[in-house]
């Protein structure tokens, strides 16, 4: 079995070298804490990961313009980004599903049972 290196590490020696003392820490190497141990000692030692760092967010003009001028103030502008990210936001972490409770007599809002239900 070889010792692979994850294509998003940054620096691949560092991260040799924190792997070489998980395994010689822990002795059950792949194993979840030992993989959680190493992540954080590759960070602690200075090791970082490539990957994306967030999308870009478009501003719908039409929505943001609150007074119907046709100009977007800064206001507005801010006001209408700060919308979209949140929505883009809410649409990647996934939605919430209502599901029909079950037996005799109303049920509360409260304690009506919620699926969170991944998008994509």
């Amino acid at each position: 079995m070889t010792s692979e290196v994850p294509k998003n590490v940054a620096n691949p020696s560092l991260y040799k070298k924190a792997k070489a003392k998980a395994k010689a820490k822990f002795d059950v190497y792949p194993s979840a804490y030992a993989n959680g141990w190493m992540v954080q000692e590759y960070k602690r030692m200075g090791g970082k990961y490539k990957g994306a760092t967030g999308g870009e967010v478009t501003l719908d003009p039409k929505k943001s313009d609150l007074d119907k001028d046709g100009k977007l103030s800064r206001y507005e502008r801010k006001r209408g980004t700060a919308i979209a990210k949140s929505m883009a936001k809410k649409m990647n972490m996934g939605g919430t599903v209502m599901v029909q409770g079950r037996g005799c007599g109303a049920i509360m809002p409260s304690k009506q049972k919620k699926t969170r239900v991944p998008r994509g």
